[in-house]
């Protein structure tokens, strides 16, 4: 009987970390249109881009609080999903809101200040489960980045039992991989941290280089990515393959799938990747297939950006596709009820359960690099 009890206790925790993670960046350019209700109801994670840290302290706050504000369009999209809601994050830095994050993260004293700046919009916001963190700078400076995650995770120990959710993105297959993965962190009175253990997700962004066909985010560049995260060692459970929802060519401005759709129709049901025009975008069936792919690698899913790019109707619509075939997962979860990924998803989410209690501290930090991390292929 004991054994049956700890068996459904296992299986209930699997349940609450087990899906195909569906992550859905929403910038504030989009607050005003986007359909909240469809976004909350077919998302694992909402990000909400973004807060930018400068120099003087955080911009961009009050939109965030504005969106967040009782009544608001998400608001009532969360509370009426009520249990089923996805996470809530709000993004740090991003594309043109990055120029000064690495002087905040080269100084301990500016570390300290936007750790406290963060802490503070978690308790102000409890809609908020946690932070994502988009150092679009060139050779980001992840050694400090680690320190400020780090300092925050310390911080904040435990809210009401949940720890957090931390996520971080990265241009796939280029130098950052390997400029992260030998790091390691130790904690005062702790066990040594690697860099990707501070995070519950790595998100690949697939999409911001071009092959020689002019495709991003193809196939090939997913199993690239997922092949050199194992080589290096990396944890297979955090990382997520981008899913650009915008099309692309070579020397023309990107365009929005919802464009490309209002343009050419047809592409929806044609099972084509390329417009007449010569833009190269993923469509549903490649989409989902990611999510197979997903599955069968032990990744911890998908990232999109981003939600508002999308066509409004359901026909056609890239995040229902996604989320459809998230729900119903691969092989492994139709024949055993559960995969091996979510034995291993169940494992790291107790990894940071024995954390000091909720107060701000600057932990001493001792930091190293691991010697047996390998190169990328």
């Amino acid at each position: 009987m004991a054994g049956v009890l700890r068996t459904a206790a296992l299986m209930a925790l699997v349940q609450r970390v087990c899906a195909i993670a569906v992550v859905g960046y929403v910038p504030d350019y989009r607050f005003n249109s986007i359909d909240w209700r469809k976004a909350v109801a077919r998302t694992t994670h909402l990000i909400l881009f973004s807060v930018e840290p400068k120099v003087d302290g955080l911009q961009n706050l009050d939109t965030i609080r504005g969106i967040l504000r009782p009544q608001s369009a998400l608001s009532v999209a969360l509370e009426q999903a009520g249990a089923d809601a996805p996470k809530v994050l709000v993004s740090v830095g991003g594309a043109g809101r990055s120029a000064d994050f690495g002087q905040v993260l080269g100084s301990k004293k500016s570390r300290k200040r936007l750790a406290k700046q963060l802490l503070s919009l978690l308790q102000e916001l409890p809609q908020l489960s946690g932070l994502d963190f988009d150092v679009e700078v060139q050779n980001p400076d992840w050694l400090n980045l680690a320190k400020l995650v780090l300092m925050l995770r310390t911080a904040i120990g435990s809210r009401g039992g949940e720890m957090p959710v931390m996520t971080m993105t990265f241009h796939a297959l280029s130098a950052a991989m390997k400029g992260f993965a030998p790091l390691t962190l130790k904690p005062q009175d702790s066990e040594e941290k690697r860099f990707v253990d501070l995070f519950d997700m790595c998100h690949a962004m697939t999409y911001t280089v071009m092959d020689q066909q002019g495709r991003h985010a193809s196939e090939k560049m997913d199993t690239d990515v997922v092949e050199a995260w194992a080589k290096l060692g990396l944890p297979a459970e955090r990382l997520t393959l981008g899913i650009p929802l915008f099309a692309v060519k070579n020397g023309a401005v990107p365009a929005t799938y919802q464009e490309i759709v209002t343009q050419e129709p047809s592409i929806i049901s044609s099972g084509q990747e390329r417009t007449k025009e010569g833009f190269f975008f993923v469509n549903a069936a490649s989409a989902a297939k990611k999510v197979q792919l997903a599955e069968e690698r032990g990744i911890a899913g998908l990232m999109i950006w981003e939600l508002g790019q999308d066509v409004l109707e359901d026909h056609g619509n890239i995040l229902r596709e996604v989320w459809n075939a998230a729900k119903n997962k691969g092989f492994l979860h139709r024949l055993l009820g559960f995969s091996f990924k979510e034995v291993s998803l169940l494992r790291s989410a107790t990894a940071w359960r024995n954390v000091p209690s909720p107060h701000f501290s600057d932990p001493s930090l001792s930091i190293g690099r691991s010697a047996e991390a390998s190169s990328p292929c």
